[in-house]
């Protein structure tokens, strides 16, 4: 899991051009892991042209709804127990701080 956290941690997003609209039915699966601290968990699945089938981990304010991608993983069974775990880790991470 190498690719959980990137060297550019901790600073702000380079805007992405937006992508172009889908098709609901073409739309990717998405799992929430949960809401906590505010920020909402979520797993989605995405078709990446550059790296093919991926899984991706993202995190976001959950009153507006717009995640940004955390982590992205391969989409196979092993890519799937990582993104799961992943997605707990920071649920629970949350979760502590709200506790707070």
């Amino acid at each position: 899991m190498t690719n959980v956290i990137r060297p550019v941690f901790g600073t702000r997003p380079v805007p992405q051009p937006p992508l172009p609209d889908e098709p609901a039915d073409e739309m990717p699966p998405a799992r929430v892991f949960g809401e906590a601290a505010g920020h909402v968990v979520a797993i989605a699945a995405h078709d990446d042209p550059v790296q093919g089938a991926v899984l991706k981990v993202a995190v976001g304010k959950a009153a507006f709804r717009e995640l940004e991608t955390v982590a992205v993983l391969p989409a196979t069974a092993e890519g799937m127990a990582d993104a799961e775990t992943v997605g707990m880790a920071i649920l629970r991470t949350l979760e502590i701080v709200e506790g707070d």
